[in-house]
Formats: structure tokens, C-alpha cells, sequence
């Protein structure tokens, strides 16, 4: 069984799917198109339900051996995966806000769910993305863009998301959707990183209109720990962890 789940950006895919999988006691599969080099999603949910597997393009013939979320997003063309869903059994949901007319989508699917409410751009959505893969943050600076970014600093913004590496050696999960009021960072359950540059996925999708994206690059880049600073952090945590530790055996 695969489970189709498409919304306009912000409405509440990947928590409705968050949602489902805490239902279920079995096995089960998360496939989006479209997102492989931009994983935010898979990872997220993954480190929530290590046990959930995570499909790929190209593995497309394997996701009917389980029950498999296909979450679509926004800006792919509901025909371009028909195909798919016309070979296997599949069960297709759509997520639509109260104030959203949304008429492809309602024929389109065999189930409605009431989604979040989402503040409608002025003029056509934009996505901008960037991969901060071996890239450390300073979470102060980080906060700071986070928060001029969901203000409006660098355009209208209707979602914002991303996995960070933060100088505590964590990992952070980033999440805004254009009804919040607050700044949302959520540590995911994955081991700290405390040697060197992460070698694993950091990077942040952002969807709104009259995005300034060359600001936004150098914000980013402004939040970067230097080089030189990054065995200095991962000296201290370690060092504040082993303190931690010892404690504990006391």
C-alpha cells in the first residue's frame, strides 16, 4: 500500500505523516520525489522512527513491499506521478487549509484532511535551497537569521525548514510555517559529531516570494563557525561532557 500525501507548502505533510507512523506498529516506508539532494524531511522523521525506511528515486519498484508515504511536494506536478500510483495499490490524501480553494487537488484525492493555515504570498512562490553539508553553526547566529528570516527581512516567507550541525556537536531540526509566532529548533536523536567537519546532511529549504536568496547565502555563511574555532568548540563539549560523566559515576 502506498499512501500519496499532497498540500500546499506549510499545511502540514510531514506532520500528518509524523502523526500516522506513530500509529502504526510495523514496518514502514517514506519516499519523497524530488527531495533526494535536500533530504530535511526523510532525516527528520528517520530520527524520530529510526525503523522507518527511506526510499530513494530510482527504488520506486520497491515501495509497495511495505506501507510507504509518498509525501509530493508542492511544486511537482500531481501528473508526474501518476504512473506510479496507477501501478500499485495506493491510497491518496490531500491536506488542504480551510481558506485554501484548492480544485486539482480536492479530484485528485480519495481522502481530505483539514491542513494548517498558511498567510498567501503577495505574488508567485519561490523555493530557495542550500546544502550546509560539513558546515558547523553558531546557534546564536542561527537564531538570528532564523528570526529576521520568519520576519520578513529577506521576503515574504511562507516555509522555512533545515537540519543544522550546531557547535555542541548536534544536530537541529528548523521549522516554520507561516501561522507561527515562535522559533521552533528541535535537537534530532542523533549521535553528537565532536570530530572535525559532520560528514553527514545539514541544509535548509525556504518557499515564499520576493526572496532576497543572495542575502540569505551570506547570512548563512556568517553563521559558520571559522575553521580555526571548530576544534576549540569540540574540545570544550567534549571536555564538558566528560566532566558531566564523571559526576555521574560519583
Amino acid at each position: 500500500m502506498i499512501i500519496a500525501v499532497a498540500s500546499p507548502p506549510g499545511a502540514g505533510k510531514t506532520h500528518w505523516i509524523h502523526q500516522q507512523i506513530a500509529k502504526k506498529n510495523e514496518p514502514m516506508g517514506y519516499f519523497s520525489p524530488q527531495t533526494d539532494s535536500i533530504p530535511i524531511d526523510a532525516i527528520y522523521l528517520q530520527s524520530e522512527y529510526p525503523q522507518l525506511k527511506l526510499y530513494q528515486t530510482g527504488e520506486e519498484a520497491a515501495l509497495s513491499d511495505t506501507i510507504t508515504y509518498v509525501e509530493i511536494p508542492w511544486y511537482l506536478d500531481l501528473a508526474g506521478i501518476e504512473s506510479l500510483l496507477q501501478t500499485v495499490n495506493s491510497h491518496r490524501v490531500a491536506i488542504i487549509p480551510d481558506d485554501t480553494d484548492s480544485t486539482e487537488l480536492k479530484s485528485w484525492a480519495d481522502e481530505i484532511i483539514p491542513g494548517t493555515n498558511i498567510i498567501n504570498p503577495t505574488t508567485a512562490l519561490q523555493i530557495h535551497r542550500g546544502v550546509l553539508t560539513g558546515e558547523i553553526l553558531d546557534f546564536d547566529s542561527l537564531a538570528t537569521f532564523w528570526l529576521e528570516l520568519t520576519q520578513g527581512a529577506y521576503g515574504e516567507v511562507v516555509r522555512a525548514k533545515g537540519i543544522f550541525d550546531l557547535a555542541d556537536g548536534q544536530s537541529y531540526y528548523g521549522d516554520f510555517t507561516s501561522e507561527k509566532s515562535e522559533i521552533e529548533f528541535k535537537p534530532l536523536d542523533l549521535p553528537r559529531w565532536l570530530d572535525g567537519r559532520p560528514d553527514r546532511f545539514s541544509g535548509f529549504e525556504i518557499v515564499g516570494s520576493n526572496l532576497d536568496k543572495a542575502e540569505i547565502v551570506q547570512t548563512v555563511r556568517d553563521c559558520c563557525v571559522p575553521e580555526d574555532a571548530i576544534n576549540y568548540y569540540q574540545q570544550q563539549v567534549k571536555e564538558s561532557l566528560g566532566t558531566e560523566l564523571e559526576v555521574e559515576v560519583v
